[in-house]
């Protein structure tokens, strides 16, 4: 390390003591100087090669850490970018199954309301072919009850004329043969 410090410093001196030689040089003359040229040349390696020395792996490792780095994010990029693919993918996928079961759905509720209809229009007609039937027998009663009441009305009327009839037609002989009839009737053995 120690030696490697020298080396630089000497290298600085060098270089400075060239940089003054090729100053001097030129206000002397406008020639080209080719060993001032040579002088520069090699001060200028000396520095480079100091700086690679002692800057070297410290660069080399800042280098390859900044690659390092790079390759990771763009590997890290390459993934995402992949994931966001696949995930683009699935939704896509998705969005068109959720489409199809909508349009499924669509058409079920439409199949369902329809048969709703159908079984809506069966139970009302049976329910008024019901109340037709209730209101026919509800009538045929009503007329049975009718007839049944003109029929006794008409009884008692037949049998009250009959009554007058047979009063008014009546005699008092036709009156005690009936009873004599009657007793006799009663009195026999059954």
């Amino acid at each position: 390390m120690i030696r490697a410090r020298a080396l630089a410093v000497a290298a600085l001196t060098l270089s400075a003591r060239a940089a003054l030689a090729a100053e001097h040089a030129e206000h002397a003359t406008h020639e080209a100087n080719w060993s001032l040229l040579a002088l520069h040349a090699l001060g200028v390696a000396i520095l480079v090669g100091v700086i690679v020395y002692f800057a070297g792996t410290p660069l080399k490792n800042f280098l390859r850490d900044r690659s390092d780095n790079l390759r990771r994010q763009l590997d890290q990029a390459k993934a995402a970018l992949q994931r966001a693919e696949t995930a683009n993918a699935e939704l896509a996928a998705r969005l068109a199954r959720i489409a199809d079961e909508n349009e499924a759905l669509v058409r079920e509720a439409a199949d369902v309301a329809e048969r709703e209809h159908a079984r809506a229009v069966e139970r009302a007609q049976a329910a008024a072919e019901r109340v037709r039937e209730e209101a026919k027998r509800a009538a045929d009663q009503e007329i049975e009850r009718a007839r049944a009441a003109l029929q006794t009305e008409a009884a008692k009327l037949a049998v009250s004329l009959a009554g007058e009839m047979v009063k008014s037609s009546l005699t008092p002989d036709d009156d005690r043969r009936l009873m004599s009839d009657f007793i006799a009737r009663i009195g026999e053995p059954s």
